[in-house]
């Protein structure tokens, strides 16, 4: 193996870094799309596409549980202070979805509810994008969604939030 390729193999990502956590995100929405695809091509079925969105939620689960190789935490908060972050910010979202106590008990379970919802906002987009002929709309929109819940990953202010949630 040449040296830059040992380098590229031996490259971590900080969850310091707002870039790579909105490259992580970018990689589950598009993921999410792909599905949503194959469904309405009746080339997946529905219940695998749902396993799935959940296995795709326990990876995103576990890089921010610092629990993957690949990724280097934020010192001090990747992990249970995160989790404890989100349980506090996503609580009504939490609620509102019916997520019990019982689900949210560990940082395991928390970070595995926020990261499902965002598999649910990422359908949501698809979902409202749908009507719009523009995979512009999708793009730009996908982009926002993506810094929203990376920006919110590292405990700073969403500099563009989107509502996806419809009442």
């Amino acid at each position: 193996m040449s040296e830059q390729n040992q380098k590229k193999v031996d490259e971590k990502f900080s969850l310091n870094d707002v870039g790579v956590l909105n490259e992580l995100f970018e990689v589950v929405l598009y993921d999410v799309l792909r599905r949503y695809k194959m469904v309405a091509e009746h080339s997946l079925k529905k219940e695998e596409a749902i396993a799935m969105d959940k296995q795709s939620a326990a990876f995103l689960s576990a890089v921010l549980a610092g629990k993957n190789d690949q990724f280097v935490p934020k010192p001090y908060w990747t992990g249970d202070p995160l989790a404890g972050y989100l349980k506090i910010i996503l609580k009504d979202r939490f609620e509102a979805v019916g997520v019990s106590a019982d689900d949210l008990k560990d940082s395991r379970g928390i970070l595995q509810a926020a990261a499902f919802e965002f598999i649910c906002d990422s359908y949501m987009l698809i979902k409202s994008a749908s009507g719009d002929s523009s995979a512009e709309r999708f793009q730009l929109e996908g982009k926002r969604l993506c810094k929203m819940w990376a920006e919110r990953m590292l405990g700073l202010r969403e500099s563009d939030p989107i509502d996806l949630r419809r009442d």
